[in-house]
């Protein structure tokens, strides 16, 4: 594997990366579920090497990047990933987002349509205004950390119980990236559940490429965003839940070359 790390500057900290070349002109930059980081990617990233050059960004306050110094919305994250983008040398880009890296992707694609060319979605956050309330309610839990180590336990149960076929290790490396993001995690969910989707999707025009596993507990979402963009590419990933970017790789990758394919200009 010849996945690379490195830091990006920005006009509020540096943004940790990991990058992987390709032949293809246009490179694919992904995005990372909460508490996740940019190495929830490398099994996909070493399918794609070879093919299209290839950036996985921590988002603000997770993996290795910053802490930004306010709670954070969308458009603050898709602001200063653009930013590090750019200062990548990066001005056209396809953009490939899971759960809440679906909804940095979906609102990069609506405000920055001159740079994002394809918008690929695993497991996307489509939300009416009613059922973002009730998950800010219900999903948003801050850690706390305590003396006695219980909210260690915490995150283990978590990360074990987000999908059924997991690994240890898996896990293990899921617990590590929510405890670095510590009592601040849950705020990539804030973030979310702020965020209007219905008004981010009306703005989108790029192509966009629809996917979600069948044992994804955000399927309903990808069922009624299927249904309100018939015209999307879509497609249900058998037997796939939560961690499908490590235990699906190859069903991403195959869904996501034909539709690349398909959209690649005459050359």
């Amino acid at each position: 594997m010849s996945i690379k790390n490195g830091y990006v500057e920005t006009q509020d900290g540096q943004i940790h990366y990991r990058s992987c070349e390709g032949e293809e002109g246009i490179p694919i930059v992904f995005f990372h579920q909460t508490a996740s980081s940019s190495q929830s990617y490398e099994r996909i990233m070493t399918l794609l090497e070879g093919k299209y050059p290839t950036y996985a960004m921590d988002t603000p306050g997770f993996g290795q990047s910053f802490f930004p110094a306010e709670t954070p919305t969308i458009a603050y994250y898709v602001k200063i990933l653009l930013e590090a983008i750019a200062n990548l040398g990066v001005t056209e880009f396809h953009v490939f987002g899971h759960h809440t890296g679906a909804a940095i992707a979906a609102e990069m694609a609506a405000t920055a349509p001159d740079r994002v060319k394809t918008l690929m979605l695993e497991g996307p956050v489509w939300v009416s205004e009613e059922q973002r309330k009730v998950k800010l309610k219900t999903v948003v839990k801050p850690l706390v950390i305590k003396d006695d180590g219980s909210h260690l336990m915490k995150v283990w149960e978590r990360v074990t119980g987000l999908d059924a076929d997991h690994t240890l290790e898996l896990c293990h490396r899921e617990a590590i990236d929510t405890l670095r993001a510590g009592e601040r995690w849950h705020e990539g969910y804030v973030a979310v559940y702020n965020q209007d989707s219905y008004a981010i999707y009306e703005k989108i025009r790029c192509p966009m490429l629809f996917l979600c596993g069948t044992n994804d507990r955000l399927l309903p979402f990808f069922k009624a965003v299927c249904d309100a963009y018939p015209k999307a590419t879509h497609a249900v990933l058998e037997n796939c839940g939560t961690y499908a970017l490590d235990n699906c790789a190859e069903l991403i990758v195959n869904e996501m070359l034909p539709f690349l394919g398909v959209l690649r200009p005459s050359d």
